[in-house]
């Protein structure tokens, strides 16, 4: 299955998460479609964000949300078998 799709509020691997984003969303055929030469990932994906479709936004807020219930999830289960 692969690895999982990072988070995006870990500042550690948010480029990671940045490039991810764009392969998933934004239309490309080649590596420059998705960034200048001159770009980080997060510069590209922070200019995409703010031009796409709402849809996009929505479905990106929905993948964090996501994992915040699952974190809130794991701490509950976690702080209760103590």
């Amino acid at each position: 299955m692969g690895p999982k799709i990072s988070h995006r509020d870990q500042e550690s691997v948010y480029p990671r998460y940045c490039c991810l984003m764009l392969i998933l969303f934004k239309p490309w055929r080649s590596v420059s479609d998705l960034k200048q030469a001159t770009q980080s990932w997060t510069e590209s994906f922070e200019t995409f964000r703010r031009t796409c479709n709402e849809n996009i936004v929505f479905i990106l807020n929905n993948m964090q949300l996501l994992y915040e219930c699952k974190d809130s999830c794991d701490d509950h289960f976690v702080n209760h078998r103590l």
